[in-house]
């Protein structure tokens, strides 16, 4: 859902309208009242009204086309291209889900990221509730400029705005492992960087997680935090007992017991005819 994004472009392309409808009617008016035609004018004065249009919105180009989502009944899967880490604070990337989850889940994070050779160049994933909460769990990533700096921090209504979590090198995070953010009622929150536990069974009262904004620079002009790759985003929810794997070591035990009895009572009925 990137409703401030769609927004910008819809704007756009109502003054380019009201551009070239006040083109055409001086066009029609020079024509009408010194009999010059004009229209022949059209064609190149619209292609230069949309390079100009393009050049000066080229962000919104990723607004206007889909992102591959994937959807299981407890599962999701979608994948942010890496214009969304060149958004900043105010107008981030966001996807909402349909129904917010408030049972136990896991959000597994696949940063492809190409880095801008700078060492704030980074890309923060922000998990909110459902509005009007202010509830919301924040991550940082940083490239190997900033030898992969990680923080965390957690916004809440009790304690505020805290940075629960904040390190370099082979403490923050790898760029060929998952990053792993999960929640459960009786455990808490835990961050996970692939290789090490970061933050561990943090008490936060709750989270239902509503939606997931990704941007990267704090204000509109600050540079490009990266120039391609992407962000693979997969979120997990719901009880064990609710898969069918969570059944697959029963059914595999009751199976080979059965067998087992079956030849038994073979065996054993083999003899008797003997």
């Amino acid at each position: 859902m990137l409703t401030s994004w769609t927004l910008t472009i819809f704007l756009q392309k109502i003054r380019l309208g009201f551009i070239l409808l006040n083109c055409k009617s001086y066009c029609m008016i020079s024509k009408a009242i010194d009999g010059t035609d004009n229209m022949n004018l059209m064609l190149p004065l619209f292609l230069i009204i949309m390079a100009f249009v393009i050049s000066y919105v080229p962000e919104l180009a990723f607004a206007q086309s889909s992102y591959h989502v994937v959807k299981t009944m407890h599962t999701e899967r979608f994948i942010m291209p890496y214009t969304a880490a060149n958004g900043d604070r105010t107008h981030p990337f966001v996807y909402t889900f349909v129904k917010p989850i408030s049972e136990s889940w896991i959000l597994n994070i696949q940063n492809n990221l190409s880095y801008a050779y700078r060492p704030d160049a980074k890309v923060v994933v922000k998990l909110q509730e459902p509005s009007p909460s202010d509830k919301f769990i924040e991550i940082g990533m940083y490239g190997e400029t900033a030898s992969h700096r990680f923080w965390a921090a957690v916004n809440t209504a009790e304690a505020g705005y805290i940075r629960i979590y904040d390190k370099t090198g082979v403490d923050g995070w790898s760029p060929t492992d998952l990053i792993n953010i999960g929640y459960d009622s009786n455990q808490g929150l835990s961050i996970n960087s692939g290789t090490k536990v970061l933050v561990d069974r943090l008490a936060v009262n709750g989270f239902k997680l509503g939606s997931i904004a990704i941007y990267g620079k704090d204000d509109p002009s600050s540079p490009l935090n990266a120039y391609s790759g992407s962000l693979s985003f997969e979120a997990l929810w719901g009880k064990p007992s609710d898969s069918p794997i969570y059944y697959l070591p029963l059914g595999m035990l009751l199976g080979v017991g059965g067998v087992l009895v079956g030849l038994l009572v073979f065996k054993k009925r083999d003899k008797i005819e003997a």
